[in-house]
């Protein structure tokens, strides 16, 4: 309670629970996002009523937007206790021999540099604090392959392992970083016919909620998490202990 956490992605989705989730317990949170400013609009509306929480426009692919999100969190609240890298992008779902370079690169520089560089802005704010914690969101396609594009997979693969590198460099400084690798989840990034598809994938029948992992997230941020760092917590419904079987039995 009363922690300061920036969190990306935080307009819609998976980020915009993870918002509630520490407004309602109590923690003031900066949202860095970019999105419609509908999109934007209503759900600072909504987060509002829940607590303390500022918004600033951060495309995390862009490095100087990603040092004035975390320069905002330090100015308006003096500090960084958390950061949830949430934000990121699928790419186009084509084959490989069908792939647009550009887009594979936009991917990894969203998924992976994004996540990198907003680690390494909080990680000296909280080095210098002797404490935090980091929370990648990283995916099953950082683990195993399944459809998405190799974009997504390749910056998902990054994330896991730079999660690893970067809780080694951190841990010396009281800071945790770890990951969490989530199956399917009903976000905007999911059309009817995968969510189908995915279903039959996960233990319970159905692909998964975006408060199931914004709930691990704080779940892992919490004191009680200290024994958890560097690692990449399987948020996926069975979803990678069965690879790819169809799981749910009526």
């Amino acid at each position: 309670m009363n922690k300061v956490v920036v969190v990306t992605g935080g307009t819609r989705g998976i980020g915009f629970e993870t918002a509630k989730k520490y407004l309602v317990n109590g923690d003031k949170v900066v949202i860095a996002s970019i999105d419609k400013p509908e999109i934007i609009e209503q759900a600072m509306a909504e987060l509002k009523t829940f607590g303390e929480v500022e918004f600033i426009e951060c495309n995390v692919g862009n490095t100087e937007q990603c040092q004035a999100a975390i320069d905002l969190a330090v100015n308006k609240f003096g500090t960084i206790d958390v950061l949830a890298n949430v934000a990121g992008i699928v790419g186009q779902r084509v084959d490989l021999i069908e792939a647009d370079l550009e887009d594979i690169f936009r991917t990894i520089q969203v998924n992976l540099m994004g996540t990198i560089q907003l680690c390494q802005f909080a990680g000296k704010v909280m080095a210098a604090n002797k404490s935090g914690v980091i929370i990648n969101v990283g995916s099953i396609c950082g683990a195993i392959a399944n459809t998405e594009s190799i974009g997504y997979h390749a910056s998902k693969g990054g994330v896991r392992m730079a999660t690893q590198a970067m809780a080694r460099e951190l841990s010396p400084y009281g800071v945790r970083v770890l990951s969490v690798a989530p199956g399917w989840v009903k976000t905007g990034m999911i059309d009817k016919p995968i969510e189908e598809i995915g279903s039959k994938l996960h233990m319970k029948g159905r692909i998964i909620e975006p408060t199931e992992i914004a709930n691990a997230i704080y779940l892992l941020s919490l004191p009680e998490a200290s024994a958890i760092n560097g690692s990449t917590v399987m948020v996926d419904d069975g979803y990678s202990s069965f690879k790819g079987v169809d799981g749910f039995i009526a």
